[in-house]
């Protein structure tokens, strides 16, 4: 009996032991936590709760903690789990802990955290805090704030980060935070504020990339701001431009920009009439037309394709403004221009020229240009021997020898032509189109894309949803606009597309910082912005 009764207290003792030590229950970490020895064993033991035994379940010992610990580096880590967890029942706490006033490292830290915390838990009710959280004396607690504020979209936030973005003393990265922020929120009191700001350059750094974004994602309101700055009717803009050594043609080759990627038509007659602008200076001249070139391209502008295939064919025209004519023409894809095209590309001198022409030509003309398409490359072999002479170690293409430049060159030729080829096969037929998407010619699928975007068919939407990680750059950029073509013009493509606003947002933030593709996601992003906009 003895025997047996003292197996049953062993056993008795053994479950009681289990209770206390088990890690799944909140009464476990508090004691850990609170018994550890020294700060080091405290942060090992949050460590551990965050990796293993995190729950919903832990979070009121949490708050109790991060108000009982004396440490501030222990309630930053502490700060950090709540963030994760992302439980608005969070906030009081998280709040209550701040040190407004911070003396040390360790308690900027703290701040920081809870201010990142906060943008994390994604909850309007943290707002007021956050913003309180913008007086700080300390620039990284004041980033995370920013962010914070744009992350949850918080309109209480409006004021006072305008008057960050306006604030000329401020460091450049906390007024590049404070623009981005302004335009994730996207009130349209902001507008005055990015406007001025894609023209401000301040020690060195320009402010254009974070304000045109902005303002794109603004909408009609910065397109009503900016429609008056490109015509030159607001004064007021100009004269504060004056004030600050800020040249007219940046006023009209920036506004230029945002109201094409904005694809408001009733920019057209000023960007018509920026294609041959009344200024003395070629390098002003050029920037205006290839700016204008660019923004009526993106609005797919029929009236454009005659005095864009007139500069393509003008000698004296810059070879940058060139490629944008190109590049607009093959966007409005009006053939009219492709004749024109032909006849000067037998007589374009330079190779970069001939490259961009033979793109415009086979991204717009049909198998019926072929013949003529042969003609005018024929001697390429021979002009690219010409164009090397003199130049072969300047020239990138002819550098390394001019057979290896003549061999390069006849091969691209062979490329471009390919499109041709395809047009001769699916005509306008969409789903042969949808098929050449995955064809092995990179340049194929560059008009492949192009023609599935124009065939206005929603059927074929997801074609090009499932292939916007294309990796050729040129395709890509093809893909991501006949992508924003399609649901611009149509109700049921977009109403597709929102499905894939979880993809996009992914692949955005994988790509992020990737230098292939830094610049082509700049129109991932705002065909991000377009869906969401719907």
């Amino acid at each position: 009996m003895r025997s047996l009764l003292a197996v049953a207290g062993l056993a008795l003792m053994l479950v009681v032991s289990g209770c206390k030590g088990d890690p799944t229950t909140p009464e476990y970490w508090s004691k850990r936590i609170e018994g550890a020895k020294g700060k080091k064993e405290k942060l090992k033991a949050i460590e551990e709760l965050r990796e293993k035994h995190m729950s919903p379940a832990m979070l009121p010992m949490l708050h109790d903690r991060l108000n009982a610990e004396k440490s501030a580096e222990v309630r930053r880590d502490i700060a950090r789990v709540l963030g994760e967890a992302k439980s608005d029942t969070s906030i009081d706490a998280l709040t209550n802990a701040i040190v407004f006033a911070p003396g040390d490292t360790d308690e900027k830290g703290l701040d920081k955290e809870i201010a990142n915390a906060l943008g994390n838990i994604g909850s309007p009710k943290a707002a007021t805090t956050l913003v309180k959280l913008l007086g700080v004396k300390d620039n990284y607690t004041v980033l995370a704030a920013i962010d914070g504020l744009g992350e949850i979209r918080a309109p209480e936030g409006f004021e006072a980060l305008d008057k960050i973005a306006s604030d000329d003393t401020q460091e450049t990265f906390v007024t590049k935070k404070a623009i981005i922020a302004l335009g994730n929120i996207g009130d349209k009191r902001a507008v005055p504020t990015l406007v001025k700001a894609m023209f401000k350059e301040r020690k060195g750094v320009s402010f254009y990339l974070e304000a045109s974004f902005a303002l794109y994602q603004m909408g009609t309101p910065a397109a009503d701001a900016l429609l008056p700055v490109l015509d030159g009717s607001d004064k007021a803009m100009y004269e504060w431009a004056a004030k600050n050594n800020i040249k007219d043609v940046a006023l009209q080759a920036k506004s230029a920009q945002v109201l094409g990627d904005l694809h408001d038509m009733r920019a057209e007659k000023a960007l018509l009439a920026m294609l041959n602008p009344k200024t003395d200076y070629d390098d002003i001249r050029a920037i205006l037309q290839g700016r204008a070139a660019d923004a009526l391209g993106r609005m797919r502008s029929k009236n454009a394709v005659k005095p864009l295939s007139a500069l393509v064919t003008d000698a004296k025209t810059d070879a940058g403004v060139v490629r944008e004519c190109v590049f607009a023409l093959v966007r409005i894809g009006n053939s009219e221009g492709v004749p024109a095209l032909i006849t000067f590309l037998g007589k374009a001198p330079y190779w970069d020229a001939r490259d961009e022409i033979m793109r415009g030509i086979t991204m717009m003309g049909t198998d019926k240009d072929i013949a003529a398409f042969d003609k005018a490359t024929a001697e390429e072999g021979k002009k690219t021997e010409a164009g090397c002479k003199g130049e072969e170690e300047s020239h990138p293409d002819c550098k390394n020898g001019v057979e290896g430049a003549i061999k390069r060159h006849v091969e691209r030729v062979a490329q471009h032509k390919a499109r041709l080829l395809a047009s001769g096969e699916c005509k306008t037929d969409a789903a042969c189109w949808a098929k050449k998407l995955d064809d092995k010619n990179d340049t194929v699928r560059e008009r492949a894309a192009a023609e599935v975007g124009r065939g206005n068919n929603a059927a074929f939407a997801p074609e090009l949803f499932k292939r916007l990680k294309e990796q050729n750059l040129d395709a890509r950029l093809s893909i991501i606009q006949a992508t924003d073509w399609l649901v611009n013009d149509n109700a049921d493509a977009m109403k597709a597309a929102k499905g894939i606003l979880p993809d996009l947002e992914k692949q955005l933030k994988d790509e992020k910082g990737k230098t292939d593709f830094v610049k082509i996601n700049e129109d991932l992003r705002r065909l991000y912005v377009r869906i969401q906009r719907g």
